[in-house]
């Protein structure tokens, strides 16, 4: 920007941290000036680039409106064509061959026709170049699964790895004032929510794009949010899911216009945080009905984006609706796992409920695409910790291809010293 336009655009006012934005607005952020393309919470604007875009027209253009975002100035990349991931890196790697028939797990790595592909899911033999929902290439060749591996459509790295074989889960509600750092959350907890990212303008949400904000700092956990969850991420193994929705904040999806903002918005909360793993869909609460075919092109459309992203949901167990919904995600390869909630009403938290429940629910989707959710609490309708075990314990028996447990919530297990984590955790991994 050149010495006169840089004096116009000093007359903006300068961003403030934790101000809300409308879209149009226009500020100053480290001597550039940034026009809010979407309303916000006061989000960096180098850093969320989805709400925000640089702004070069200062000295002779009213100010925008919305919808109006002028172009951006330097930097922009071409948009990449669908497909361009690199392809794995051939004559490198020394992986067994592909065999038609044999079982391969979550995780296994093969060379097929001279490339090396890895099993984003179980199964039984699936040729690598034709069933891409449990295949995907692999170019880590001269490292080990997960470490990074090829970027997406869009030249963002793939998730962390995939889902572990078995999840032990935990919600991580974002209204506590001193949370536990993520880091520092019980190592037995694989899968990691961060709860909850809200629609703009209230449910159902009125342009598509959604938000998440940080933690309270009273452990630091806001501060170091972003460092804790590459920590988590990359060096712990875990996998950090985006949980959307919660606390009567469903969302509806009746275009496709705000199903692309949707994505776009997560994009944006994935760029502003450093990467997440995965999404779930936490939106059945407010009597909300799901827009499933719209929901199936959305969590299709992040997984293209980002090559091993998970997507999940923690459905009402005694819902018609909400069965309906998994089955068809399942069934479209939309959705890796549903985690009923057997907690917060009457009959939920007893064992002979959960035990018939989980029964239908493995039924509906097979056992892999079901994980138990469980809430441990002294409230009425949860379960202690004495409970919750010899539950565990009753429906894994009858069906020991169960994906896995979460615990609603991290914060309330660790004021309780860990019990849900000590305590089933090892049972659901050993």
């Amino acid at each position: 920007m050149d010495q006169n336009e840089s004096a116009a655009c000093a007359d903006f006012p300068e961003w403030q941290e934790g101000q809300w934005y409308d879209a149009g607005a226009i500020v100053n952020y480290e001597g550039s000036a940034y026009f809010a393309k979407y309303e916000n919470p006061g989000y960096i604007p180098t850093v969320s680039t989805y709400f925000w875009e640089p702004y070069s027209d200062c000295s002779d253009s009213p100010e925008p409106t919305e919808g109006s975002s002028p172009e951006p100035t330097g930097g922009s990349s071409p948009e990449p064509t669908e497909g361009s991931s690199p392809e794995p890196t051939e004559g490198s790697c020394s992986y067994p061959q592909w065999q038609e028939g044999q079982w391969y797990n979550a995780g296994d790595i093969v060379d097929y026709e001279g490339s090396a592909y890895i099993a984003e899911r179980e199964n039984p033999g699936y040729i690598p170049t034709v069933s891409t929902y449990f295949w995907e290439p692999y170019s880590g060749c001269s490292g080990s699964p997960g470490d990074g591996g090829s970027p997406g459509d869009d030249g963002r790295p793939r998730a962390a790895g995939g889902l572990p074989a078995k999840v032990v889960a935990g919600y991580y509600p974002n209204w506590t004032e001193a949370p536990v750092r993520i880091r520092d959350i019980n190592s037995n907890y694989n899968v990691i929510y961060l709860f909850h990212a809200k629609p703009f303008g209230g449910p159902p949400g009125t342009t598509g794009a959604v938000y998440w904000e940080a933690p309270g700092n009273g452990k630091g956990a806001a501060t170091n949010l972003n460092a804790d969850i590459e920590y988590a991420r990359t060096s712990q193994g875990r996998r950090i899911i985006l949980s959307v929705g919660g606390a009567n904040n469903g969302m509806s999806f009746p275009t496709r216009a705000k199903s692309e903002t949707f994505v776009d918005s997560v994009i944006g909360i994935y760029d502003s945080l450093g990467g997440f793993d995965g999404l779930d869909w936490n939106t059945f609460e407010a009597d909300q009905a799901p827009d499933t075919s719209e929901m199936i092109w959305i969590s299709q459309e992040l997984k293209r984006r980002i090559p091993g992203f998970i997507i999940t949901a923690p459905p009402a167990p005694w819902n018609s609706r909400d069965k309906t919904f998994c089955k068809e995600m399942v069934d479209a390869g939309a959705m890796d796992y549903a985690a009923p909630q057997y907690y917060d009403g009457p009959d939920l938290a007893e064992q002979s409920y959960i035990v018939n429940s989980v029964n239908e629910w493995v039924s509906l989707l097979g056992p892999t695409h079901v994980v138990v959710g469980f809430g441990i609490s002294d409230r009425q309708y949860y379960m202690s910790i004495d409970e919750a075990i010899p539950t565990w314990n009753q429906v894994e028996s009858n069906h020991p291809a169960l994906r896995g447990v979460f615990d609603w919530e991290i914060h309330v297990d660790e004021s309780k010293g860990w019990q849900f984590a000590n305590g089933v955790g090892p049972l659901v991994t050993d």
